[in-house]
């Protein structure tokens, strides 16, 4: 009963944040769209003064996150378990009732051609089954969840700085690494399995942005990480984002987002024999507010 309300506790935690971040970014669009047009800053020349000379350049961009989810997890050799839990983009109503959702939030910090970058996501699956069981025909709910945090920190260096068709154009070649917690459960009334790890992964990526009008830009991000480590994992992401300059310090981002992390983690239990496994593939619209500084 302690455990259960623990978990409990923890989901009203993880809904009033995400509550909150619903308003937030509601409450930055109705301001945004109130203010007064803007002039152009969405730059191809971030990170640079007028002069040309180097600038620190700051955009933090919170995302509300709604991926589809397609989760495959084995608790390992004890557990003797293998199971996967998918989802199509939730509605709000089922936000509000199993709490399958993610966060995103960005940041990307310039100067010059070099640039830091910090991104975040959490991202969680639940699954409700019922099946008929035993000689009775008793029905037996089962539920299963999983959920995935991962920061990524990385630096950057922009090597090309263009114009394609009059639009100018921008490349950063990026690499970092991942920082990853996943858990894994899967409950028929008391009886539970739960599993869960934290692991780190190299990753090495690219950042293409195109400037079609002043105050527009889109932007294109593509990583791959793992490359064989942990028992030979490997995992990707994309995000295409357009992004809208609303004043000087504010804009709005969306587009879409596909993220794909897996883990194959050999079993450090009495047995030793076995795999414990995790494969999360998430996509979906993600929609947020940008500010700079």
């Amino acid at each position: 009963m302690l455990g259960r309300e623990r978990l409990v506790k923890s989901a009203i935690r993880i809904h009033s944040c995400f509550v909150r971040t619903i308003a937030s970014v509601v409450g930055s669009l109705a301001l945004a769209l109130a203010a007064a047009p803007a002039s152009a800053q969405l730059s191809a020349n971030d990170g640079y003064a007028a002069d040309g000379s180097y600038k620190l350049q700051v955009e933090i961009t919170p995302y509300l996150w709604l991926p589809a989810t397609n989760t495959k997890f084995d608790l390992g050799p004890n557990s003797r378990i293998s199971r996967s839990v998918s989802s199509g983009i939730p509605t709000a109503a089922q936000l509000a009732s199993s709490l399958h959702g993610a966060l995103m939030g960005y940041t990307l910090v310039r100067y010059g051609p070099w640039s830091a970058e910090l991104d975040f996501d959490w991202v969680e699956a639940t699954s409700n089954n019922k099946f008929v069981s035993g000689p009775l025909g008793n029905t037996v709910g089962v539920t299963e969840s999983a959920s995935m945090v991962r920061v990524a920190p990385g630096f950057g260096y922009q090597f090309v700085n263009s114009a394609v068709a009059d639009m100018p154009l921008t490349v950063d070649a990026r690499a970092g690494f991942a920082f990853f917690h996943w858990d894994a459960s899967i409950s028929s009334g008391p009886p539970s399995l739960k599993g869960n790890s934290s692991f780190v992964q190299p990753w090495l990526g690219g950042r293409l942005a195109v400037y079609p009008a002043p105050q527009w830009r889109v932007t294109l991000d593509a990583a791959a990480q793992g490359f064989g480590v942990s028992g030979g994992s490997w995992g990707w992401g994309v995000d295409l984002l357009v992004a809208y300059g609303v004043t000087d310090w504010m804009d709005i981002t969306g587009g879409f987002r596909a993220l794909k992390s897996s883990r194959n983690e050999d079993d450090k239990g009495p047995a030793g024999n076995g795999k414990r496994i995790f494969d999360l593939l998430a996509y979906g619209p993600i929609l947020g507010v940008g500010f700079r500084f």
